[in-house]
C-alpha cells in the first residue's frame, strides 16, 4: 500500500511555503507576460506589480526585495518575446550599488532579487530609468 504524504513546510527568510500538490481540477497559476508599450497582460491591478520591500534584519542590517518582476518582456515595436536575463540584471545591481545581492526562484512568486542594504529608491529608479523593464505606475514600494 502507498502512504499518502503529509504536507511538509519550508521556511524562508520571506515566507513560509507549504509543498502541497495543487488538486488536479484547478490548473498551475503562471506569470503573466510583459508587454513594453502596455505593460502586464494579468487583467489583476496589483499581479502586474513590482514590490520593493525592506526587510529589517539585526540592528541597522537589512535587505531590499523585490518580486513581481517578468519572466519575458515583449518589445513594442517588432512584438518579439525576449526573455529576461536576471543573472546581467542582478550584476549590473550590484555594480552599481556596491552591495551583494542574490537570485532566489520560487514557484509562487517568481524570481526573486535580494540585495543588502536598504535602497528601495535607488532600485525603482535603476528598473525605471536604466533597464526600462516597468514603468513608474507598475513599482510599488513598500514602507517609504
Amino acid at each position: 500500500a502507498i502512504l499518502a504524504q503529509a504536507p511538509r513546510q519550508i521556511s524562508c527568510f520571506l515566507f513560509a511555503v507549504s509543498l502541497v500538490p495543487p488538486p488536479s481540477s484547478q490548473p498551475l497559476v503562471t506569470m503573466n507576460g510583459f508587454e513594453g508599450a502596455s505593460g502586464f497582460d494579468g487583467k489583476n491591478d496589483q499581479s502586474g506589480k513590482v514590490h520593493i520591500r525592506m526587510q529589517q534584519r539585526n540592528g541597522r542590517k537589512s535587505w531590499t526585495i523585490v518580486t513581481g518582476m517578468p519572466n519575458e518582456v515583449k518589445l513594442p515595436k517588432s512584438g518579439r518575446t525576449l526573455e529576461v536575463d536576471f543573472d546581467k540584471i542582478l550584476r549590473a545591481l550590484k555594480k552599481s550599488f556596491k552591495t551583494n545581492g542574490l537570485l532566489i526562484h520560487n514557484e509562487e512568486h517568481g524570481v526573486i532579487i535580494q540585495l543588502q542594504g536598504d535602497i528601495r529608491k535607488e532600485i525603482a529608479a535603476f528598473f525605471i530609468d536604466h533597464t526600462a523593464l516597468i514603468t513608474k505606475d507598475q513599482v510599488m514600494i513598500h514602507g517609504s
